[in-house]
């Protein structure tokens, strides 16, 4: 119970930071609607009587106008107080759903990489994101909705108990079933839904590669249309078919609680129609305590109703402050360090890392050094720990063991964001942004200072400027295929871009993971054949699996099996005759029987 007190705490703290004035509305409103339905009874009741009495008296119409207009008054404002109180509601909700999603997208960016290596992780995301923006509305609408029941429940039981005070207990007592209904149910639901995350993720990339852009070609091509709706379906039965036997028996219950409930209202219309004939109860009070008795039904429902919403609530709202109570490991480690242009080199010393769930090394005492402005290539073959080592010397991953020195400081003494702005990376899974060509690249660098120009020469540099140019919009046309008005763009052309980007932004140590792998040839020749005046004046990491093309780097660093097996220029590794030599030599091979068949 102290959990859940300081989870409705918490939900409620996150209502009033979203929109402190709509919550403050939405409660008043509250207050309002909770007072109108009594006010309502008693004029009904009113009007009725003199409705009798003037039909006893032979008086006329004009003695019980006024109480008409005061019904009709009474249930225009309570109208009018259902439609304000909910645009109130839906304003606040918008608000919270705002406000919600930025703390998830917050959350989310500043989380650890490594998360995205876990699948509990996808599930934990799963779990906020489809309830964080609506559930801690849901708690303060249900703690309201249960306030202004409780009050009007406490009304109507008042009217009743004047009646017979065993109305009021049959009142309660009819709705227990109910409530214990609710509550039991929302505890197998919630634990089905839990251990269903995965499957509900499942059947999600499924209608994903059904529906996506990318999957889109080989779907067609390969035919595999028909197997994924099989694989969707199967997935999705399985997530809902419980889900369904559950609410279904929930259903039957229901019905029977219901049925109680129609019974104690036939037990009400014997009682006050024998009261009434017997001339105890005028028509109006007849009509008074049967609108109180059916009100008092709703109310309860409503109040004990609300109270099993909070306990749901309670169960789901914990899977929201669970992903917002994920630690951040990689910070800044006392004594914090300043970020600062690269003066010396970065070290890698006896660097070693293995990925969750893995029993093996990826990456096993690595150490090397790389002097400021010097091109290093690191080789090696598929899997060989290469692009791992690129994330872990940009800290987006943080080692097992070892330590990366920048300038000699321990990068974990430097502030993560801080330290990051020294890099610009191509990664090998560079991302595609549908938005314009000049975004694009700028992307690279928002804070840059001259943008229009330095985008522009960066296009320029990586072969993309002819191209921009000759869109319908130049730089300003939206490139992808999600938007109206855009232009598809070939994969080389988008990895020029990538290239632009990372050129584009100001950093001393630059870092391409197979930067021209969908390159035409012309434009991999022109840009290697001038790589040192592309980066000039630059620290270079460059990773490729075309050997010709790292062969001009200061120094080669080859990677097998997650170990440096060898190191040297191109040609003290050719003389060595080891990994690097067999890999070039099959490589120039392979390409030279290709040009002399």
């Amino acid at each position: 119970m102290n959990k859940k007190a300081r989870l409705f705490r918490d939900s409620l703290g996150l209502v009033w930071k979203s929109a402190p004035g709509w919550a403050a509305a939405n409660i008043l409103i509250s207050l309002l609607q909770s007072f109108l339905p009594l006010a309502l009874i008693f004029l009904i009741r009113l009007l009725i009587d003199r409705i009798t009495e003037t039909v006893s008296a032979g008086s006329g119409i004009p003695e019980i106008i006024g109480l008409i207009i005061a019904v009709v008054v009474i249930y225009f404002l309570d109208e009018v107080s259902t439609g304000a109180g909910n645009y109130i509601r839906r304003n606040q909700s918008i608000k919270l759903e705002s406000y919600m999603f930025g703390l998830l997208h917050s959350k989310s960016v500043r989380l650890d990489l490594i998360n995205f290596e876990h699948p509990a992780y996808y599930d934990c995301l799963s779990r906020a994101t489809s309830e964080a923006p609506w559930r801690p509305n849901s708690i303060l609408n249900n703690i309201i909705s249960m306030f202004r029941g409780a009050v009007s429940l406490l009304l109507m039981a008042g009217v009743l108990f004047s009646l017979h005070w065993g109305l009021v207990v049959l009142l309660l007592a009819v709705n227990v079933p109910g409530i214990w209904l609710r509550l039991h149910f929302a505890d197998i639901l919630y634990n089905f839904q839990r251990s269903r995350t995965p499957d509900a993720r499942k059947s999600a990339y499924f209608s994903w590669l059904l529906t996506g852009d990318r999957p889109s070609r080989e779907l067609r091509l390969f035919g595999t249309g028909n197997y994924f709706i099989s694989l969707f379906k199967t997935a999705f039965a399985r997530q809902k078919e419980e889900e369904l036997r559950i609410i279904r028996k929930r259903t039957l219950i229901g019905i029977l609680s219901d049925t109680v409930k129609a019974l104690a209202l036939l037990l009400l219309l014997v009682y006050v129609t024998g009261r009434a004939a017997s001339g105890n109860l005028t028509l109006g009070q007849m009509a008074m305590f049967i609108l109180a008795f059916r009100q008092g039904m709703s109310y309860i429902r409503d109040l004990f109703g609300s109270l099993a919403g909070l306990y749901e609530d309670s169960l789901f709202i914990g899977d929201t402050f669970e992903f917002l109570n994920l630690k951040e490991s990689i910070k800044a480690a006392e004594p914090q360090m300043p970020a600062s242009i690269l003066r010396t080199g970065l070290e890698v010393r006896d660097l070693s890392f293995t990925y969750p769930g893995n029993t093996s090394h990826t990456l096993k005492n690595v150490s090397f050094t790389v002097g400021r402005g010097e091109i290093v290539a690191l080789a090696g073959p598929n899997g060989a720990g290469k692009s791992t080592l690129v994330r872990l010397i940009t800290r987006l991953y943080d080692p097992d063991s070892g330590v990366i020195r920048y300038d000699g400081t321990d990068i974990r003494n430097i502030d993560p964001d801080a330290y990051r702005k020294m890099f610009s990376v191509v990664f090998q899974d560079f991302m595609l942004y549908n938005m314009s060509a000049g975004e694009n690249i700028r992307i690279g660098d928002l804070e840059a200072a001259d943008a229009e120009t330095r985008i522009r020469k960066a296009a320029a540099v990586s072969h993309v400027h002819d191209m921009i140019n000759n869109l319908p919009a130049g730089y300003d046309t939206v490139i992808g295929n999600l938007f109206d008005d855009s232009r598809e763009l070939s994969w080389g052309e988008w990895q020029k871009l990538a290239l632009a980007r990372a050129l584009f932004r100001n950093a001393p140590v630059l870092i391409l993971d197979e930067p021209v792998s969908a390159l035409d040839s012309d434009t991999e020749y022109e840009i290697f054949s001038r790589f040192r005046e592309v980066v000039r004046g630059r620290t270079t990491i460059l990773i490729s699996h075309r050997l010709t093309n790292i062969s001009f780097a200061d120094r080669i660093i080859v990677i097998s099996n997650g170990e440096i097996s060898e190191t040297g220029t191109h040609d003290e590794l050719m003389k060595a005759r080891g990994i690097y030599h067999r890999m070039y030599t099959r490589q120039a091979s392979r390409f030279g029987e290709c040009s002399n068949p």
